[in-house]
């Protein structure tokens, strides 16, 4: 097809010709110049090429730039006479030769364009051969590029995977000790649970037995309260203000009349402990004063009477005034001293003071007990007293039986009775001591 082209159209393929060398030497120039095509994308270089041929075409058609560069390529075996016959001629001297030359340079022409297909063949596949070898050294590059990120990425990927590792470990030990501690909060709390649903439980059943116990205490009182109402209606007006005057209070009054019942017993209690520290206190004083004495009195009746002194009974049963007793002159003994006589009689009325003032201790702590007493009494009467507005008075007209009337005294005799527990527990001690000191006080007396 390009020799019957060649042959029909000379001038045509005389510019065919000079388009293949120029796209030729533009494309061995690009592979001088390094150039390593677009890589990856898509082929490009006919376009390139073609803009390539047409600005060379424009600047200089004439010339043969690819003959000059066609010895690069290997496969490519030109001679110096072929390159000599690439020349091109000028339009002037075609039109002067014959058409033997015409046909000889034409035949000469298709030669060297069927070596030029040949040539370009072999330059096309080397071409390939270069893209080929660019495509693979590309894909390398772009896969060392990418492995190495690759192993970045990947590198940093263990290091992660190796913190969320740790962090799972410990998240999942935080877990283990959560649901151990969860665990024994939960039988903690199951244990308390239990045991406030037993108090719970015991306490339910003892608010229903006092429950039962109050409904039954309220009915018991209501049946007293009708039989009180009952025999207050059938007493007289008399025994009706004997029994509102001994009747007990009721509501804030008695609390406040125990309250100060109380305090009154609390004032008893310390007024009875105060006199008996002041008493054994005296009574220790006056003991070691009166022993003191009484050895003073035998040194003196020893140094006198030598010979009488081992008669005299010194038992520790005997008393004070016994043994000061015993040391005065008797009517047989006339020839002691003044001085003795006189000692002995300052001893005595010593010993008679202290006794007479221990008595009159002993006698204002009696006092006080009694006293005490008294207004414990007095308290306790008053605290049973109830206003007679409470009661309701009954008819005029209602008869009394006299079985009732002669019951009322014992009934009111033992209302005024005060209450055992208030009686006070520290006069039989204070009376058992008077009784007990009466002896001493009377020796006193005697000496």
């Amino acid at each position: 097809m390009v020799s019957e082209a060649v042959n029909k159209d000379p001038i045509s393929s005389d510019r065919f010709r000079l388009d293949l060398m120029q796209m030729q030497g533009l494309g061995d120039d690009d592979m001088v110049d390094g150039d390593l095509g677009d890589g990856m994308g898509g082929k490009k270089a006919p376009s390139s090429t073609r803009k390539k041929s047409q600005s060379a075409r424009r600047s200089s058609e004439p010339q043969l730039p690819g003959a000059e560069d066609a010895a690069s390529i290997p496969g490519l075996k030109i001679t110096e006479e072929q390159r000599a016959r690439w020349t091109a001629p000028c339009c002037g001297s075609l039109l002067d030769l014959s058409k033997d030359e015409l046909k000889d340079r034409l035949k000469a022409a298709s030669e060297v364009i069927d070596a030029l297909c040949c040539e370009l063949d072999v330059a096309h596949r080397y071409l390939e051969g270069k893209y080929e070898a660019l495509k693979i050294l590309q894909g390398k590059a772009i896969l060392d590029k990418a492995t190495g990120h690759t192993k970045s990425l990947l590198q940093k990927s263990e290091e992660r995977a190796k913190e969320l590792e740790k962090e799972v470990n410990s998240l999942q030990w935080e877990i283990s000790f959560k649901q151990v501690q969860m665990k024994r909060s939960d039988q903690t709390w199951e244990q308390k649970y239990s045991r406030i649903l037993s108090e719970n439980k015991s306490l339910s059943d003892s608010l229903k037995e006092r429950e039962q116990e109050t409904l039954q205490l309220r009915a018991e009182n209501a049946a007293q309260r009708r039989q009180s109402q009952e025999l207050l209606s059938m007493l007289s007006v008399k025994e009706r203000r004997l029994y509102q005057g001994t009747a007990p209070p009721s509501g804030p009054d008695r609390d406040a009349s125990v309250l100060e019942l109380d305090a009154q017993r609390l004032r008893r209690e310390e007024a009875l402990t105060v006199a008996d520290a002041f008493r054994i206190a005296f009574e220790q004083q006056l003991k070691k004063r009166s022993e003191h004495l009484l050895l003073l009195a035998e040194a003196n009746a020893l140094k006198c009477h030598q010979g009488k002194g081992d008669g005299l009974n010194r038992s520790p049963s005997m008393s004070v005034g016994q043994r000061l007793r015993a040391l005065l002159p008797s009517s047989l003994d006339v020839n002691m001293s003044a001085d003795l006589l006189v000692t002995l009689d300052r001893l005595l009325d010593l010993l008679n003071d202290k006794e007479e003032a221990l008595a009159h201790q002993r006698k204002v702590s009696i006092m006080l007990a009694r006293s005490a007493e008294q207004l414990q009494r007095q308290l306790h009467l008053e605290s049973h007293q109830r206003p007679s507005s409470l009661l309701p008075e009954p008819p005029h007209g209602a008869t009394q039986p006299r079985s009732l009337s002669a019951a009322g005294p014992p009934a009111r005799q033992h209302t005024e009775l005060p209450h055992p527990q208030l009686q006070p527990q520290h006069e039989p001690s204070d009376r058992s001591r008077a009784a007990g000191q009466t002896p001493c006080c009377q020796e006193s007396h005697e000496s």
